[in-house]
């Protein structure tokens, strides 16, 4: 019985929350496998008995790159697949949207939830001595509640699988609940707005070295040497890599960011050119 966890992360949180939900499941007699989309093509995956799926909350959707990877996975075939997501505030339904996605692929919903990190777009305006600040980094990433009531249930659920139980005796119901969808809807178009807006106001100021880690780091290919210079183009995910992973904190997003805080994963040591 194999698990294959994939996950798209830009700063380091999903990252974090993969490997944290691997190592839950491995109390389990069960093989579990974690990657980064970054790392292995749609068709080129390991084979999975059951498919677990995680990315950071972006406007209340998943990012960019993840929603196009799922479109591209190979049918589910009956298989059990599960959904998780980090989040700095609110989710609007994210996973829940995400799991959808996949059941219309033929994938079993065994279940999904979401877990508190810090949100990377609010992070970059902090100051660095800032009590909100410490508070996320002096928070115990150790117990994340919401992963280890998710890798009981799955690791439970692949056990009996693996015994012969059909996965569909462990489907769960994806409701929407009442008026949901005109907040999700509503939050989401105010997003959008607010991406396009975003997108413009990112540079490279004059502690730039021309290192190019941004260049070699941006999972859209988005950032250029352009006469000397770090350019931006148009296709930005907002993930905020580059801006969180730049060692010179060179690169700003409008002058609100200057001098104020990182964010490399709740550990620091969040390598985006490493996968997993």
């Amino acid at each position: 019985m194999q698990i294959l966890i994939l996950y798209f992360s830009g700063t380091g949180n999903t990252h974090y929350a993969a490997h944290y939900l691997a190592r839950r499941l491995e109390r389990f007699p069960l093989e579990v496998l974690v990657r980064s989309i970054e790392q292995v093509p749609p068709d080129k995956l390991p084979a999975f008995d059951i498919l677990g799926v995680g990315f950071p909350v972006h406007g209340g959707e998943a990012p960019i790159p993840l929603a196009a990877y799922i479109r591209s996975l190979p049918p589910g075939d009956g298989r059990g697949a599960f959904a998780f997501c980090t989040k700095g505030a609110f989710a609007a339904g994210a996973s829940r949207r995400v799991l959808r996605r996949l059941t219309e692929q033929g994938y079993i919903p065994l279940g999904e939830t979401g877990v508190n990190m810090p949100g990377i777009d609010l992070l970059p305006f902090l100051a660095k001595d800032s009590w909100l600040l410490r508070k996320m980094v002096e928070k115990n990433y150790n117990h994340l509640k919401p992963l280890d009531r998710l890798a009981s249930r799955i690791g439970e659920i692949a056990l009996a699988i693996k015994q012969g139980d059909d996965p569909t005796e462990f489907k769960i119901q994806l409701p929407t609940l009442p008026g949901s969808k005109t907040i999700e809807k509503l939050w989401i178009k105010l997003y959008d707005r607010m991406a396009i807006w975003l997108r413009g106001k990112f540079y490279a100021d004059e502690r730039c070295n021309l290192c190019r880690l941004c260049v070699r780091a941006c999972p859209a290919g988005n950032i250029q040497v352009v006469d000397g210079r770090i350019r931006f183009g148009d296709r930005c995910y907002l993930c905020l890599r580059c801006l969180h992973q730049c060692p010179q904190e060179a690169i700003q997003l409008g002058q609100g960011t200057v001098g104020k805080a990182r964010w490399r994963g709740p550990m620091g040591d969040f390598n985006p050119l490493v996968h997993p």
